[in-house]
């Protein structure tokens, strides 16, 4: 039996677990990032509209790229708690807090209370979750389903009582209804593999496994119906420029294992080694202890022929995962948000091993770290964003006390390291990331409007803007070409980049005209981030009424 030492948590965990928390909650009401993030709120709001559940549209026209979880969700929210930033994230944040709860219980199969205390520390504290809770896209869904559904299965192979199987096939099911078959794979290789090394082979040919598939073929039906009908009953639509486009197909083969065999169109010409280098800040900090824990741990199954389940499932969840995620002909940096459940377990269990002498080491870069936090905090004002901030004030004096005291402080092993990334997340999400979000053109433009004329009539000239469309609560704006202004009677309001404006503008006369500035803020650069530079790397959107 646990102590109550072993299985509680103290007050230092207790003072981070608030202030991740704290840090949590603001992200939620952060605005809605530029461009994914912010079509799918533009679809989930649409969706509420219309109510079309299992056919998507996306500003009244035929959607086919992401499955509908995450728009299922987000439009649910929307309906009960209004449009707003917190409605569009809240379903998926209490999702990711749901991955905190199984990576804790499927952690705890294996090892003891304190590993798993540490492996649900360390997920909730990299820099990919943090940014989940912020950016939110399918991938925090995908992620969540997946080791939940690992967790139950796990269960079920441990136990042998049937609702584990079935809680397992639904959050498979959800998965799969999250990110398309990537969410099956990430969950059966990791499984059958851990199986097939253990040898267990009654457990593979288990007919209880039919009864899973069964399971998860019913739960999709809803989504394959949905796509059969808005897609497969009508080739003749031109679907992302193409016709006689399947819906089923698209889904459960083309869109995941396309972008492997080529068939996909979609390649942006990336490395096989780009998710080496993504994942240093994905999972920041912890990526110091990543490749140590993976070469230990794979050192141990080799020379001991280790079985351990755990050992086996999270290094299968991890690397295979990531080598496949690897060979996709188009990445991008949260595409292997999936693996970091299994990442985490690894590191903890490899922090646990670790001695006091070892642990000091570990201390020194720790603290390296730190330094380099509480320069950024204090070259921030002066050279990036010069305006005075009494937040920033605060955890500039917090971060500097907590080095010189680090070497004091009671807190050991995973909870000493995480005090420094705690002020790098409150810097970034009370401080930084309000300020960054303000060079969202199309979020201020669609906040004004709203505020303003919400009862006028607006077109957006060339290229439909997702944001303006959620900030307006309006998600059927038109978009229309320069010669289509000269048909139009009435007075009316007009959204359009720069180069539109320039064309027109000496054509028409406007009353009422407000400039917006932007920048894609999930591509940032020095140049943008140096105020001396940032003009230059700026563009401009406009917001006008044409009087005709």
């Amino acid at each position: 039996m646990q102590t109550r030492q072993q299985s509680g948590f103290s007050k230092s965990e207790k003072i981070i677990i608030i202030l991740i928390c704290l840090i949590y909650a603001n992200n939620l009401f952060l605005d809605i990032m530029k461009i994914d993030a912010a079509q799918y709120a533009s679809i989930s709001l649409e969706m509420l509209h219309n109510h079309s559940y299992l056919q998507v549209l996306d500003s009244q026209k035929d959607y086919l790229d992401k499955p509908p979880l995450l728009f299922w969700i987000s439009s649910t929210c929307l309906g009960v708690f209004g449009v707003s930033n917190f409605a569009y994230k809240i379903g998926s944040f209490l999702m990711l807090v749901l991955s905190l709860f199984a990576i804790f219980r499927f952690t705890l199969l294996y090892y003891k209370f304190s590993v798993a205390k540490n492996a649900v520390m360390i997920y909730a504290t990299c820099q990919a979750f943090f940014h989940m809770t912020n950016d939110v896209r399918t991938d925090g869904l995908l992620t969540s389903c997946v080791i939940t559904s690992i967790w139950l299965l796990s269960e079920y192979l441990t136990k042998n009582k049937i609702k584990y199987l079935v809680l397992g096939a639904l959050f498979t099911s959800l998965a799969m209804m999250a990110k398309g078959p990537i969410g099956f794979v990430s969950i059966l290789l990791p499984i059958g593999l851990n199986l097939i090394f253990q040898k267990k082979w009654h457990q593979i040919v288990n007919a209880s496994w039919l009864l899973f598939l069964v399971l998860v073929a019913l739960l999709l039906i809803p989504m394959s119906y949905g796509l059969y009908n808005q897609f497969d009953l009508h080739p003749e639509k031109l679907i992302n420029g193409k016709h006689n486009q399947s819906g089923i197909y698209f889904f459960y083969w083309l869109q995941s294992f396309g972008r492997i065999t080529g068939e996909s169109d979609w390649n942006n010409g990336l490395p096989w080694h780009f998710f080496i280098g993504s994942i240093c800040w994905d999972f920041f900090p912890w990526i110091l202890f990543l490749y140590p824990a993976l070469f230990f741990s794979i050192k141990r199954i080799v020379l001991s022929k280790n079985q351990e389940p755990s050992e086996i499932i999270n290094l299968c969840g991890f690397l295979f995962i990531f080598i496949l995620l690897s060979l996709s002909h188009y990445k991008l940096p949260h595409y292997i948000f999936v693996t970091l459940p299994f990442a985490s377990i690894i590191c903890a269990n490899f922090i646990a091993s670790l001695t006091l002498k070892k642990l000091a080491f570990w201390n020194k870069i720790v603290f390296f770290f730190g330094c380099i936090i509480l320069a950024l905090l204090i070259i921030y004002p002066l050279f990036f964003f010069k305006e005075l901030n009494s937040i920033l004030l605060l955890l500039i004096i917090l971060q500097a006390s907590l080095l010189l005291t680090m070497k004091h402080l009671k807190a050991q092993g995973v909870t000493k390291f995480i005090a420094p990334l705690l002020v790098l997340n409150l810097f970034l999400s009370f401080v930084f990331y309000p300020k960054l979000l303000t060079f969202q053109a199309d979020s201020m433009a669609g906040k004004w409007f709203y505020a303003h004329k919400k009862n006028e009539a607006i077109y957006f000239l060339g290229e439909n803007a997702f944001s303006f469309n959620f900030y307006t609560k309006n998600p059927y704006h038109k978009v229309i070409n320069i010669e289509d202004i000269d048909t139009m009677r009435n007075s009316f309001w007009v959204y359009c980049n720069e180069d539109n404006f320039n064309k027109i503008k000496q054509k028409y006369h406007f009353p009422l005209c407000k400039k917006f500035q932007n920048y894609p803020v999930t591509k940032i650069k020095l140049s943008f981030l140096l105020q001396a530079n940032r003009p230059q790397t700026l563009d401009y959107y406009y917001l006008f009424k044409v009087k005709k």
